[in-house]
């Protein structure tokens, strides 16, 4: 029964960094949505800091501003016994925001905050899988201090802090019936939050051979998590005659939180078309596992033929994950349709780390497809409108977790429009 709170508070730590499939939003601009999530090898303006910090010091105008934000619609599907169920998430609206300034012809700074981690999925307080997840709401904060300097016409260089704020509140219910005699699960419930600050850092190379051809190398860090008790906290609603079983207090943990390595090309093949390209690694593979440490764990005796016995009930746990390493494909193009106006197309394949034996609601992972379409309108030489819509949709998967027994069918689907403004001088 405990084990299954400790899967959750996964989502505390995944919520800060990752860059895969899963709860990130990966909405960090309106234009690069717009052409499949691709930036490592493109430099349009002050956004390009959060794909590639290299790009920053190429960029033509002394001044880059950029801000916008998304809403996110969300569903997911789970059938099981009781048939399909879904989750009922509300609209949340990641945002961003970039500043550049060039210093000289080759040193370039900036200052980027935007929220690329952030979600709410709510399956609801009586669902069939209510004691592994009810709802969950994770916010996150990106502030990325850039510098980047142009070595020569062709190679130019950066690098990022990464400050992260993130924050999260988890529900599920708690099934303390065994506990009272009641051969009819009697429902409890625990509130999960907690808050860190984490700290990683981003690096990029970019490179220009030509006027039509860039290329884009970036790496970000991994960042471990720490979470101490007074970081996270574990809050019950039982009743009161197994209450004293289940404390309020801290959550410990510890995950280590993958690297990225991210390769991207970008092509002009003419006046017109510009096409685009990355490819991301992440080492999802030291992902192995989940350990919980609570502040005060608890034991009840219970009478059996053999006499009185001592059990477990808030103990620590360990939680196998085994996730894989994982690739993501996306694709791009830009088409200049005159002066004003240029549109937006983007196509990406996003490869799932879950392992099938050990798969949880909590992230429901599966292989996705993402489509999206976007413009940007010039409505002055120097201020632009951006705008876009993305869906990506997850293959249907029949799934359990051998740490529970809980198995079913899963599908995800999202819609996530974007806008946004550029102002470059």
């Amino acid at each position: 029964m405990i084990k299954r709170i400790c899967l959750a508070i996964a989502i505390i730590a995944m919520a800060y960094n990752v860059k895969a499939e899963g709860f990130a939003v990966n909405l960090q601009g309106v234009k690069q949505t717009g052409m499949g999530h691709v930036g490592t090898a493109l430099n349009f303006d002050a956004s390009s800091m959060q794909w590639n910090p290299g790009a920053l010091a190429t960029l033509d105008s002394k001044y880059s501003f950029s801000l916008g934000g998304f809403g996110t619609l969300t569903k997911a599907e789970y059938t099981g016994l009781n048939g399909k169920e879904s989750t009922d998430n509300p609209t949340n609206t990641p945002f961003y925001f970039y500043g550049s300034m060039k210093v000289s012809d080759k040193f370039a700074v900036g200052l980027g905050v935007y929220t690329p981690f952030g979600n709410t999925m709510d399956w609801g307080e009586t669902w069939s899988g209510r004691y592994l997840i009810q709802d969950i709401s994770m916010k996150s904060i990106y502030i990325q201090p850039t510098v980047s300097y142009k070595v020569n016409d062709w190679l130019s260089i950066g690098a990022g802090l990464n400050i992260v704020y993130g924050d999260v509140e988890l529900n599920r219910a708690v099934n303390v019936g065994p506990l009272v005699g009641s051969p009819t699960p009697v429902d409890g419930s625990v509130e999960i939050s907690g808050n860190n600050i984490q700290y990683g850092y981003n690096l990029g190379v970019f490179i220009q051979p030509n006027d039509k051809l860039n290329i884009g190398i970036s790496y970000r860090s991994q960042v471990d998590v720490d979470l101490a008790y007074s970081d996270a906290t574990a809050d019950f609603t039982v009743i009161d005659p197994v209450s004293p079983l289940f404390p309020d207090g801290g959550v410990a943990a510890s995950l280590p939180l993958p690297a990225s390595f991210n390769l991207g090309f970008a092509y002009q093949i003419n006046d017109k078309w510009l096409v685009s390209a990355d490819v991301n690694f992440i080492k999802w593979s030291e992902y192995k596992s989940l350990d919980f440490d609570f502040e005060t764990n608890t034991t009840t005796t219970v009478n059996t033929p053999g006499g009185p016995m001592t059990i477990p009930v808030l103990t620590d746990s360990e939680s196998t994950r085994d996730w894989d390493n994982t690739m993501t494909w996306r694709f791009g193009t830009r088409y200049t349709a005159n002066e004003k106006l240029d549109l937006y197309a983007g196509l990406y394949f996003d490869q799932t780390p879950t392992n099938d034996q050990y798969y949880t609601p909590e992230t429901p992972g599966a292989n996705k497809v993402g489509v999206s379409l976007g413009f940007s309108y010039k409505l002055t030489n120097k201020l632009s409108l951006d705008a876009t819509v993305l869906y990506n949709e997850g293959e249907k998967v029949d799934r359990i977790d051998t740490n529970s027994g809980f198995a079913g069918e899963y599908k995800y689907r999202a819609w996530l429009p974007g806008v946004g403004i550029t102002y470059n001088f």
